[in-house]
Order: C-alpha cells, then sequence, then structure tokens
C-alpha cells in the first residue's frame, strides 16, 4: 500500500495561505473570470505560522484540491514554514501554486530559484496563476483517479 492520498480531496476547492487581502480578492476574481466553477478558501499565512490555524485541521476541514502559498516578507522564515506545510503527508494529493510580490529577492534570500510565481497584478501575472492553478488541478484530479477515486463528475 502506498498510501499516497489520506482521502479523496474535495473537487473545485482551492486553499490560499496569504498575507494580503488584496491576494484573496485578486484570486477569487481570477477563478470567477476563469468559469472554473472552484471556490476559493483562504486563510492569513500568518495565522498559520502562529498557530492561531492549525494547517492539518484546517486541510481535513476544507480539504482542498489546489493549495496556494502565498510567501512574504521575512522571506526565510516564512520559506522555511511553508516547505514544513508542502511537505507535510496531509498534502499529498494535492496541487500547490507559490506566489510572492517580489521573486526576484525571495530568490536572492533563498540563494536558489523558488519557482514562484510573481504576484503584482499585471495582466501576465493572473495568466500564469490562471495556468498553475488549471495545471495542478489536473494534477490533483489525476492523484484522484490513481487512487481509484475519480471526481464527483
Amino acid at each position: 500500500m502506498s498510501g499516497s492520498i489520506q482521502k479523496k480531496t474535495a473537487q473545485g476547492v482551492v486553499a490560499l495561505f496569504n498575507a494580503s487581502d488584496d491576494t484573496i480578492d485578486m484570486v477569487q476574481k481570477l477563478l470567477a473570470a476563469a468559469d472554473s466553477a472552484q471556490t476559493l478558501v483562504w486563510c492569513h499565512f500568518s495565522d498559520l505560522k502562529k498557530g492561531n490555524v492549525d494547517f492539518g485541521s484546517y486541510l481535513d476541514k476544507h480539504n482542498p484540491e489546489v493549495v496556494i502559498f502565498d510567501i512574504s516578507p521575512p522571506y526565510d522564515e516564512n520559506w522555511t514554514f511553508f516547505k514544513t506545510m508542502r511537505d507535510s503527508k496531509r498534502m499529498n494529493g494535492r496541487g500547490t501554486v507559490l506566489t510572492t510580490t517580489n521573486k526576484n529577492r525571495l530568490d536572492e534570500v533563498l540563494g536558489e530559484d523558488s519557482h514562484a510565481l510573481e504576484v503584482v497584478g499585471r495582466p501576465k501575472d493572473l495568466q500564469e496563476i490562471d495556468a498553475a492553478i488549471k495545471a495542478e488541478t489536473h494534477k490533483a484530479e489525476a492523484a484522484r483517479e490513481a487512487a481509484g477515486e475519480p471526481g464527483d463528475g
């Protein structure tokens, strides 16, 4: 037994862990404009980091198929916390999108390419995030199918 997925992810649910309410609005508008039938749930990244919201319980409650992590300063500290969440068994079978408002600075602090998408509100940014959400949604769907649990057609 591989144990790759604890339970089937909820089709159409996207979670956003962010620092800015503007990012919430942007992603909500993006999902609505894409007519993707996806709904957004969100929580401030700092609430997770401080323990005000339990990451595992949040995932269990909402069971998103895609999780967007928005990394803000302090980059080194938030990157370390992000990696802990990303590598959690609870993330198995879920798509992941990483965003930040300053990719160059994030990469500089990390000393490596974060592979984050930069979010500053340009149409190009929105197109890249939309494409990433779609790609990660397909990965989550494939994970459900591989586990013998096709989507709720």
